[in-house]
This record gives C-alpha cells, structure tokens and sequence, in this order.
C-alpha cells in the first residue's frame, strides 16, 4: 500500500522539526507513532493513498470501511486527538498535531470530492472518515483549516482522506 503526505512535509518557512523525518525518533511514512494517548492509540505517519481514486486522495465512507475494518479511527479516537494533543497550523495548509509525549504527526488539509466527482477544498480544508456512522446515509468525520478543528457527519458518497490506527499493543 502506498502513502502520501500530500503538501505537508515541510513549513515553508523552513522552520527546524518541520519535516517528517525529524519526528523524534525518525518515522517514517509507513510507520505509526505513539503520541502518548491515554486510549494508547496509535497513529499513522501518514494518509492511505486510493489508487483507484483519480487524485489518489479519497475514499467514499463506504470505501474505507470496507478496505480498511477497524484500522479505521472512530469518532472517540478522533474526538481524543481534538482535545489531548496540541494543534499548530503550518504555513504549507497543515497541521502539525503534537501528543501528550511530544511526538507528532502531520495532517494535511486535501479538501473532498463531491458525491458528483468535483475535487473541492484542497489546501483550504481537511476531511477525514471516522468509522462511526450516523444513521444509514451519514457518517462523521474529522474537519479542519486554519482557524478550527470538530467533528461532523455527512453523506457517506462523499470521498475524504483516510488516516489509520492501531492500539499500541498490536504494534509490539
């Protein structure tokens, strides 16, 4: 499976620890990263890429459930993400999401993909599935930009990002 960043790897300002290899202790892409959750869940460096998808950004809810089960994150996991870790906005339309440990990862905003096709957003907004659905036609997802970070539930033809998870103790 291959991963992408998309364009958060680097602070345009070229700030130190911006970059993902500089994340404590050396993570890469395909790597998951304790960030000292009280859940003890673990985070993906980086976002599932879709090679069906054109942009190869996106998943339909639909889609990431069925591909990736309980690596999903659920709302709780997203919703202990908001509210334990500390959010910085990087010059590049990301954020750099810091636990409780000091470890990081980074989350960029890749806009959404309309249940008619249209790429909407991109560097603007970003769109994350949970696995928590809301009702037979909805779901919620993790939403972010520059000045604002909650959960909401929309229509499941709608494509977004996919970040996964793992509990600690899988990873050992």
């Amino acid at each position: 499976m291959v991963l992408t960043l998309s364009h958060c790897t680097k602070d345009k300002g070229g700030t130190e620890g911006d970059s993902l290899n500089s994340n404590n202790d050396t993570v890469g892409q395909d790597e998951y990263v304790d960030l000292g959750l009280r859940s003890m869940t673990m985070w993906k460096a980086a976002n599932e890429v879709n090679e069906s998808d054109p942009g190869h950004n996106y998943y339909t809810y639909n889609e990431a459930v069925l591909t990736f089960g309980d690596k999903l994150p659920s709302k709780e996991q997203f919703e202990e993400l908001i509210r334990t870790c500390r959010w910085q906005w990087l010059s590049v339309n990301c954020y750099k999401v810091y636990g409780p440990n000091g470890k990081y990862i980074f989350m960029p905003v890749n806009g959404s993909r309309d249940c008619e096709g249209r790429i909407e957003y991109v560097g603007t907004y970003g769109f994350y599935w949970s696995s928590t659905p809301d009702g037979p036609t909805r779901a919620w997802y993790l939403n972010f930009y520059s000045s604002g970070i909650s959960m909401y539930n929309y229509y499941r033809c709608y494509a977004a990002s996919v970040r996964l998870v793992k509990d600690i103790d899988d990873y050992k």
